[in-house]
Parts: C-alpha cells; sequence; structure tokens
C-alpha cells in the first residue's frame, strides 16, 4: 500500500520575467548610480535610435524561406505590411531583449496568420515541473485577456543567461549600456550647458571705484548697454578714466566635453555588435566600404538566428533569412561574387546568366544561346592566343 500524498493534487506555478523591468546592475550587492535604463528613454537616445533602426529596418527588409509556410511569412500580419510588422517584433526584441508574437490558427490548427504582441502586455508563467510557459495576454482593445500555451506563442530572445528568472527569458544589449549611457546623458547636459555659457559670452566692466550699492551698479550696467548698443553699435567708445572693460572667451575645455560623445557612440555599436562607423560615419580608415559592410553582415547574424530559430521550432519547418537581399541591394556585391567565381572557371557563363536571372541582379536582362557560346569564345582566348593555338601547343 503506498503512502497517502495530501498535496497530489496541488501543483505549484511560477511567475517569470517577460524581459521589461528596469535594466538593473549591482555590485557587491548595491545598486549602482545610473544602474537602470528606462527603455523609452533610451529609445530616445540619438545613438540607440540608429542602431536600432537600422538594425531592425535591414533585417525587416530580408526575404524569408520558409518552405510550406512561404506565404504566412510573406504576409503575415492583419493591418500592418510585413516590412512595419517584423520591425515593430525587431524593435521590441532589441529594446527589450524579448518580443511576443501570438500565432493564430485556423479551424485545422495551422498558422493562418501572426499578431505582435507589446512586451509590457505579456506576462510569463512556468507551470508545475516545467511542464510548460504560459503566456497571459492582456488586448488593450475590446478583447479578453487570454492564455496561450508555448506552442502558439513566437517568444524571440536574444542572450539567454539561464539565471533564476531570466531562465526562460532573454536580455537587451541596453543592459551593458546602463555605464555608458548614464555619462553620455550627463555629458550632454554639460555640454549643452557650457556651451549655452560659452557662445553667449558676457563683458566685464569694472569701474573706477568701489560702488556697493546693487541699485547703481544697475544704472551703470544699463547706460553702458544703451551707448554701445542698438543704434549705437559700432560708434567709438567713451570709457571713464581708471574703468577696464573685459570680454569672456569661449574657453578650449568646453571642446573637450564633445569627447564623452564620441567614447558613448563606440560602447554603444560595440555592445550592439556593430562596427562603430554605422554611428560616427568615420571607422578605420583602412577599413574599405566592402569589409565595414562585411563586417555588419556578420554582426546581423547575432540578431538573425534566434528569428530563424524561433520560427524553425514553433512552425515545425525550416526557416531560413536572406540576408544579402537587405544588405547588398544595388546587387554589386552579389555581381563581384560571380565574376570571381567566373574567372577563376569555378562558373560556367551559363550558370553565370543563370544566378544573375534568378536573383534579379540585371532586370530585363535575357541570354540567348549566341550570347553563350561567343562568351564561351572569349574565355578560351587569352593573351592574343585562339583555340587553334592552345590545341597546337597541348603536347
Amino acid at each position: 500500500m503506498g503512502v497517502w500524498n495530501p498535496f497530489k493534487g496541488i501543483f505549484r506555478s511560477r511567475t517569470l520575467a517577460n524581459g521589461t523591468g528596469p535594466l538593473m546592475v549591482f555590485s557587491g550587492g548595491k545598486i549602482q548610480t545610473q544602474s537602470s535604463v528606462d527603455v523609452n528613454q533610451a529609445f530616445k537616445n540619438s545613438d540607440v535610435f540608429t542602431v536600432v533602426e537600422r538594425i531592425s529596418s535591414d533585417i525587416a527588409a530580408c526575404r524569408f524561406n520558409g518552405q510550406q509556410y512561404q506565404a504566412l511569412l510573406d504576409n503575415p500580419f492583419h493591418l500592418m505590411n510585413p516590412y512595419a510588422g517584423w520591425q515593430e517584433v525587431l524593435i521590441q526584441l532589441l529594446l527589450n531583449g524579448n518580443s511576443y508574437v501570438v500565432i493564430h490558427r485556423d479551424k485545422q490548427q495551422k498558422a493562418s496568420w501572426l499578431e505582435p504582441v507589446p512586451s509590457d502586455d505579456v506576462s510569463l508563467t512556468l507551470q508545475d515541473n516545467a511542464a510548460d510557459i504560459i503566456y497571459h495576454v492582456h488586448y488593450t482593445d475590446e478583447r479578453a485577456d487570454k492564455d496561450y500555451l508555448s506552442a502558439d506563442v513566437l517568444h524571440f530572445k536574444l542572450v539567454t543567461p539561464g539565471m533564476d528568472v531570466n531562465q526562460y527569458t532573454g536580455v537587451s544589449p541596453l543592459m551593458a549600456l546602463v555605464p555608458e549611457l548614464g555619462i553620455q546623458d550627463n555629458s550632454k547636459k554639460l555640454t549643452l550647458a557650457s556651451l549655452i555659457h560659452a557662445l553667449a559670452p558676457t563683458n566685464i566692466y569694472t569701474t573706477p571705484n568701489a560702488i556697493t550699492e546693487p541699485g547703481a551698479k544697475d544704472k551703470i550696467r544699463e547706460a553702458f548697454e544703451k551707448a554701445n548698443t542698438g543704434d549705437n553699435a559700432g560708434r567709438v567708445m567713451i570709457m571713464d578714466a581708471g574703468a577696464k572693460l573685459e570680454t569672456i572667451d569661449v574657453t578650449p575645455n568646453v571642446a573637450k566635453l564633445l569627447d564623452n560623445a564620441t567614447f558613448s557612440q563606440t560602447q554603444i555599436a560595440k555592445a550592439f555588435g556593430i562596427p562603430d562607423s554605422y554611428l560616427n560615419g568615420q571607422g578605420d580608415q583602412q577599413s574599405s566600404i566592402e569589409m565595414i559592410r562585411s563586417l555588419y553582415q556578420n554582426a546581423l547574424t547575432m540578431y538573425i538566428r534566434p528569428i530563424e530559430s524561433e520560427l524553425s521550432y514553433k512552425l515545425g519547418a525550416p526557416v531560413k533569412l536572406d540576408v544579402t537581399s537587405a544588405i547588398d541591394v544595388d546587387h554589386q556585391n552579389e555581381l563581384n561574387n560571380i565574376v570571381s567565381l567566373s574567372k577563376a572557371n569555378l562558373l560556367s557563363p551559363r550558370q553565370a546568366f543563370g544566378l544573375m536571372l534568378a536573383n534579379d541582379i540585371m532586370p530585363g536582362l535575357t541570354v540567348e544561346d549566341s550570347d553563350i557560346n561567343l562568351l564561351n569564345k572569349k574565355n578560351t582566348t587569352k593573351g592574343g592566343e585562339n583555340a587553334n593555338d592552345n590545341q597546337n601547343n597541348q603536347p
């Protein structure tokens, strides 16, 4: 006879963080100064906005390869075009480290359309024995709140630390930018205050006799300004004997304050994993455009992989994103690759033309067999030699 368990019908659930709380940084058990980042406020930072807008827009422009779900991925949202919808998803992902999309299914339980949900309107509950994660979605329209199983929610997440409440949620790159954003914010305030006073330099007028009454000082100031401004501006200045006029110049230290902005730009680009030249427009002078583009394309993979993995996992079919469709807009990089492979005899002329047609590199291009035959003849004739010469030179 087994032991009777009075708690057999009782289950324990645990609420998880949804990734939208303040990003806190602790040191020695204490919260650091400038230790939290307001996501909405951070998005108003020009450098953070530039990074988030660039990454989200480029990935949103990528083409999907979703096999049987191609039609769904090409037009997944209601009331929004695919580009705007995916950009919304990616902005949430970059700022919060998490992004949630509800999968709506038809009567056959097949995914029919997707609905992005703001991270603030989602709460997560881990069921007993980690059987599943329940996503409680609060709708801001007339619909009632609803609980979804994990199979019906696309939960995109960036870095998953796997610690305590963050075991099943991700964190944003903003987590690493708490000190830098604090420095940049204070630097901008200090620089603005310094520039306001520096760009409006004042004059110091020293009277020959000591004056202690404020009213007398005001009269002297007003009389001096009246005599040297307005219609009298530019005229000869007459001063009392012993009086002295000094002008406060702009201090050179004000320009040094701008160095903090450059430092913060580099750190923000570093946290998001993109070349800093995308922020300050300078970059390394030894780096070519192709090199910077290659680095940026590689950096985008850290944001593309979570999208591909979650879609493939929840839809049950491989899903890939073609990043070249967004980065190589003019097809110049792809065309250079085809030319290089053709020169190395790794691609035949027909294959090269086929790739150009398949990727719409040169719209309106038509290829005839005569063109390919002519190109073959040119490739086999090098350095003034003809086909007969090549045959005669063979042993």
